[in-house]
């Protein structure tokens, strides 16, 4: 009695636990994507100009970048390569809570910048515009003060241009100009930058330990609680608090409204977190350090003036460079020392313990170390090593920190430079910051310690991004596009396909309760118990549920309900074989059957395995849903339930156990069939190979139209709606009229084969999402101002840009009416090629607009220095600088200007204003890190970045455009699934026939699983293809609701369900044989048959239990979760059938009479 008492308390601690993991599970379960749409971030892709296979680097880039954010694959985030210059990362959008939390905190941040913070570019244009008097910001100091100096200075400036020979004038002026610097620089100064806030609110919430005098920390006497400093946050706050009285309100207004958003939010739930953790290569390289008094072959003062005059990135010596600190508090120990080190770095790391080159640069801290050949260790071709490992670990002073371990080669290379610089300092470089400097106390060689005053949240993405590797390109700091995107299966089809998904589950759960009463009852509660393990155990991992992870609840709720068929079956049994009792009859049906459940569900987990060491990060989901589904139903049904009988007997006085095939015999001796199998197997095999030969014929007919845009490389476009009054028109996503039914109407109506045909006949099977904010009408339909549509490249026509012409024609023919098209601009020098008289170099040292132009033009091009700036004039009509940028921005992003012009720095400062409105004169500052006249040959520079600029802005500016972006993009994950999906499929097939030949003594045995396996994701296949050539007949669209189904992810994953419930469902009968074939080597053909005979109730039951649920889903769940639906009904069938036609007859071997001596 009291083992029983201890068990239950044990299932409840583990199930109320679960519950508080997703309590409230509209904040704690975490919807992917594809049902709850997600934010589209665009990066630019930077690359050597010496690449030669760019596709090949980009695709190395994402699966490092797929490693770094997304290394279990729980996280439903993805990376799509456009073109072969950007990359494309759709996250989920988080729960509606969190979303609101997030808006009430950026509302607050936006609204303090808003009164703290201005951009110098702004200011100025403010100033330009008389804006002044309207602006408050700072400490004390009004813009309009400001305003009043800068109109003082304009008007003695034009007096002064009429008469420039007035000594008193221009004394004036002079004046006048100092005290306009002087007022204008305090007031940037008191500005409150947006990164200062960002920086404060990921400092750590919780202070350092203090310690003793030993290093010993300190606790409290009464309370045994560590004592600790004040938290760095709560320092800087309150910094903040004292330098900004007049914020007070706000700040606080801002801390407490982040503190309640963090306290809500999980994982990657705000854009921000996905694009922090995508800053930086991951490069990790190591340098020894210049020290003073003894560098060799570096002129130190030489480098110390030209950082000075040209930055660190443009100094000309082989030898040494100046490279950033990361982080000033690692190098100081007090608030004093953090001081000096910012007052004089050349003086503070020159002395002490530390013997280093340092120098101030705009606000930031350098140290100078060499570059050359045998005092660094860099990722070179020649050169290629890697980190093997990266864990967190503390340093000598107990701080977090992160451990690192290399390579053999890099260990041999670490060992070289280390032995030839004892007594030296090594530097620590991570994406070109140093992080540490320890001095080199003997040779090391394998491992080191990356130390520093980190938070927790700094120290994991160190981590992930040392452990996944660095990048072969360099991606844009900031993405150049963020749109949000609506659930890729509609968000009409969501609720309904939840909806179906619970129905689905209630008709399984009544099924359950009338066919087995109460030992129904118990398996329901055992049903529920498995949900909740599942959800509860993904809300601890912070897991994503899209939809192949609801495919791996589905699967493990069918295998759940099919151990528990086969539990009560067999207790059943032993019943009817005359069982004293109850209890008796329990305790042998668990007995017999734990071993059948245990080989189950084992295989299942060896395919879940392979999966995750072997696929995509998205099929990782689905293998790491499926394992923590098959472990919480080995657990339930063999645990949980078994403790319900248990109780039920001993406690609550059981006897009998009811169920429906007693009150009804009649149900018992159907489902107790007498058939001989073995001897139909011929039959059954034939009908099975004409099924699979004519599957294979279906699906090669079809062939690559079969496979869904995220297979294929096609076309990506985003369109507007014109504005409709005061806001936009919008217009309907999916049904009648809608924007969907529009595109697909194009393709549908196509009945050509011409070029031009295939590429418009694509349309019909288009991804239509919405983008932006949606709404609900009042017919409850979506309805939105935004729409990117995805379209498929159409099989044998290579040529993108022959594709992209015709499908943004198709679309904007179809839409044109309803589009958002700005007019088209005249300008001077319109359509003109000399680019040399509309741009002009921005030189080192440049520090506003108007040093350039001569005039008293204000705009700040300290960002730009080394770059171009294009003056475009006589603009009609006048343009608003907000369009001027975003019609610069769309040009950018298309395929022919994206992949030499994207990621580059651009500011639009307006010149001459309009008559009305806008800008008659507009200046566009570019500038390109790569190529710039401070580092490149100024010819180059003239023919790559000026004359392209000069081309991309005209364009620009005189094209009207009727879509917002246009771009190629490839398949995310068809080549690399294609290549992983060879190897799982390989590793699968032989870890399942290891551990079948292992468990059941005979190779057959495998050879039946296996050929189960193929025939029914065959036929499976077949079905799906089929669907295509049916669609248009009324009688199977219309009726029974088939389309021309393609191959997604969803379709992906219900293909991996087929298999696992075909494996379960084959295993269970081939156990039975085991059983009954004793120690016989082979089993008869009676023991075939009857094996079958018995396990037929159990084969009946669920897959019953199973269909019923998925024809709910198929029927009431929507379009957008129908193809998922279609694969797993056809493919249930199937598996039922072969499990009993096809597998357990292949394990019958006819055997040969024997003959003993002297028989005739």
């Amino acid at each position: 009695m009291q083992n029983i008492v201890w068990k239950i308390i044990f299932i409840a601690l583990l199930l109320v636990g679960c519950i508080f993991a997703i309590t409230p599970p509209e904040q704690k379960i975490r919807l992917g994507r594809d049902l709850s749409g997600g934010v589209s971030l665009v990066y630019s892709v930077r690359m050597d100009e010496s690449v030669g296979d760019r596709q090949a680097v980009l695709s190395q880039t994402i699966e490092v970048l797929k490693d770094r954010v997304n290394p279990t694959g729980v996280l439903d985030i993805q990376m799509t390569p456009l073109g072969t210059d950007r990359i494309e990362v759709v996250m989920p959008l988080p729960s509606a809570g969190v979303k609101e939390l997030a808006a009430i905190y950026r509302g607050h941040l936006e609204s303090l910048l808003e009164a703290a913070y201005i951009r110098p570019g702004d200011l100025d244009q403010a100033l330009v515009e008389g804006r002044g008097h309207d602006l408050t910001v700072g400490v004390g100091f009004q813009a309009a003060n400001l305003q009043t100096s800068y109109d003082t200075l304009t008007d003695l400036q034009k007096q002064y241009e009429t008469d420039p020979t007035d000594a008193l004038l221009e004394q004036q002026v002079a004046d006048a100009e100092i005290d306009f610097e002087d007022k204008r620089e305090n007031l940037l100064a008191a500005s409150l930058d947006k990164n200062d806030i960002a920086r404060m609110l990921q400092l750590p919430s919780i202070g350092e330990p203090l310690r003793d005098q030993n290093g010993s920390v300190i606790r409290d006497l009464e309370t045994d609680e560590v004592l600790r400093g004040i938290a760095p946050r709560d320092a800087e706050f309150a910094s903040l608090q004292s330098s900004y009285p007049q914020l007070d309100e706000q700040l606080g207004l801002l801390m407490n409204t982040f503190q309640e958003y963090q306290s809500k939010r999980t994982g990657f739930d705000d854009p921000e977190d996905l694009i922090r953790m995508l800053r930086g290569a991951g490069v990790l390289d190591f340098r020894i350090a210049v020290q003073p008094g003894t560098a060799e072959g570096v002129d130190v003062v030489s480098l110390r003036a030209q950082l000075q005059e040209v930055g660190p990135d443009n100094t000309d010596s082989p030898i040494a460079k100046w490279y950033k600190i990361n982080d000033l508090k690692e190098w100081a120990e007090t608030p004093d020392q953090l001081a000096a080190l910012r007052a004089d770095p050349q003086l503070y790391l020159s002395t002490g313990q530390r013997s280093l080159e340092g120098a101030l640069y705009d606000s930031e801290v350098y140290i100078l170390l060499y570059i050359d050949a045998a005092r660094e260790m860099v990722h070179t071709k020649e050169n290629s090593w890697s980190i093997e490992s990266a864990s967190p670990t503390v340093d000598e002073f107990g701080r977090p920190a992160i451990r690192f371990t290399l390579d053999s080669k890099g260990g041999h290379l670490m060992g070289k430079m280390t032995g030839a610089h004892v007594d030296e300092p090594m530097a620590i470089v991570l994406d070109g910051q140093v992080y540490s400097a320890p001095n080199l106390n003997s040779q090391i060689n394998g491992s080191g310690t990356i130390s520093g005053s980190f938070s927790q949240s700094e120290i994991q993405y160190l981590i992930k991004v040392l452990a996944a590797g660095s990048l072969e390109a360099r991606l844009s700091h900031d993405p150049i596009a963020v749109n949000i995107i609506g659930p890729t299966i509609g968000i009409d089809n969501l609720s309904r396909g939840l909806s179906a998904l619970g129905w689905s589950v209630i008709a399984v759960i009544a099924f359950m309760l009338l066919y087995y009463m109460t030992a129904g009852l118990i398996a329901d509660f055992a049903l529920l118990a498995n949900g909740v393990l599942i959800f509860g155990t993904m809300a601890l991992i912070d897991g994503t549920f899209t939809l192949p992870g609801l495919a791996g609840v589905v699967l493990t709720m069918g295998m759940a309900v099919d151990a528990n068929v086969l539990i009560f079956e067999r207790i059943r049994e032993e019943l009817a074989a005359g069982a004293k009792d109850l209890r008796e009859a329990v305790r042998e049906g668990y007995s017999k059957v734990y071993s059948t459940i245990i080989d189950a569900n084992l295989t299942n987990l060896i395919v879940c395995f392979v999966l995750y060491q072997t696929a995509t990060t998205e099929v990782k989901g689905f293998a790491v849903t499926l394992s923590i589904g098959i472990i919480a139903t080995l657990f339930t049904s063999l645990f949980v339930t078994r403790v319900i009988f248990d109780l039920y007997i001993n406690v609550f006085g059981g006897k009998k156990l009811p169920m429906l095939p007693a009150v009804f015999p009649a149900i018992g001796r159907f489902l107790h069939p007498a058939i001989d199998w073995v001897s139909l197997r011929k039959i059954f095999w034939v009908m099975s190979f004409v099924l699979c030969g004519i599957s294979i014929f279906l699906v090669l007919g079809r062939g690559e139209t079969m496979l869904d845009t995220e297979f294929r490389g096609g076309v990506s476009m985003t369109m507007r709606t014109h504005m409709n009054g005061d806001k936009r028109l919008q217009l309907h996503h999916t049904g009648e009229g809608s924007v969907q039914e529009r595109v697909h109407a194009i393709g549908e109506a196509i009945t050509g084969d011409t070029p031009k045909d295939r590429i418009l006949l694509e349309l019909a099977g288009a991804t239509v999402l919405t983008v932006g904010d949606n709404a609900v009408d009042e017919n409850g339909r979506v309805v939105s101002d935004g729409f990117q549509i995805k379209v498929a490249n159409p099989p044998g026509i290579e040529d993108d840009a022959v594709v992209t012409a015709t499908i943004v024609d198709a679309i904007t023919a179809t839409f044109g009416d309803d589009l958002d098209v700005p007019p088209a601009l005249d300008f001077k020098g319109n359509g003109s090629d000399s680019f040399e008289k509309f741009t002009m170099k921005i030189p080192q040292g440049t520090e506003s607009l108007g040093e350039i132009l001569s005039t008293n033009a204000r705009g700040d091009l300290s960002n730009h220095r080394g770059g171009v700036l294009v003056v475009i004039e006589d603009i009609t009509p006048a343009v608003m600088l907000a369009d001027a940028e975003k019609r610069i921005d769309r040009m950018r992003q298309q395929p022919e200007y994206a992949r030499e012009t994207g990621g580059r720095e651009v500011a639009v400062f307006g010149l001459t204003r309009g008559a009305i409105d806008g800008y008659t004169s507009i200046a566009v500052a570019v500038y390109d890190r790569d190529m710039n006249f401070l580092n490149n040959n100024p010819e180059v520079v003239e023919k790559r970045v000026s004359a392209k600029e000069w081309e991309l802005i005209s364009t620009a500016l005189a094209q009207p455009q009727s879509l917002e972006q246009v771009s190629s993009f490839s398949s995310q994950i068809a080549g690399t699934m294609k290549a992983n999906a060879i190897v799982a499929v390989v590793l699968s097939l032989l870890g399942i026939l290891a551990y079948i030949w292992f468990r059941f003594g005979s190779l057959r045995y495998s050879l039946a699983a296996i050929v189960a396996l193929v025939h029914d994701v065959t036929i499976t296949l077949g079905a799906l293809a089929l669907a295509g050539y049916v669609a248009h007949i009324a009688f199977f669209s219309q009726t029974l609701k088939v389309e021309a189904f393609q191959i997604d992810l969803g379709v992906i994953a219900a293909l991996l369900t087929v298999i696992g419930y075909s494996l379960n469902d084959t295993i269970v009968i081939l156990d039975r044989i085991r059983e009954n074939r004793g120690k016989r080597p082979l089993p008869t053909k009676e023991i075939v048959n009857s094996s079958i005979n018995q396990t037929v109730s159990r084969t009946v039951l669920t897959s019953l239990t199973t269909i019923i649920a998925v024809v709910i889903i198929y029927l009431a769940g929507g379009g957008g979760i129908r193809p998922f639906a279609f694969a797993l009904l056809i493919g249930i069938f199937v598996g039922t059938y072969s499990s009993v036609a096809i597998a357990a007859p292949l394990v019958f071997k006819r055997q040969k009479p024997r003959h003993t001596p002297g028989e005739e």
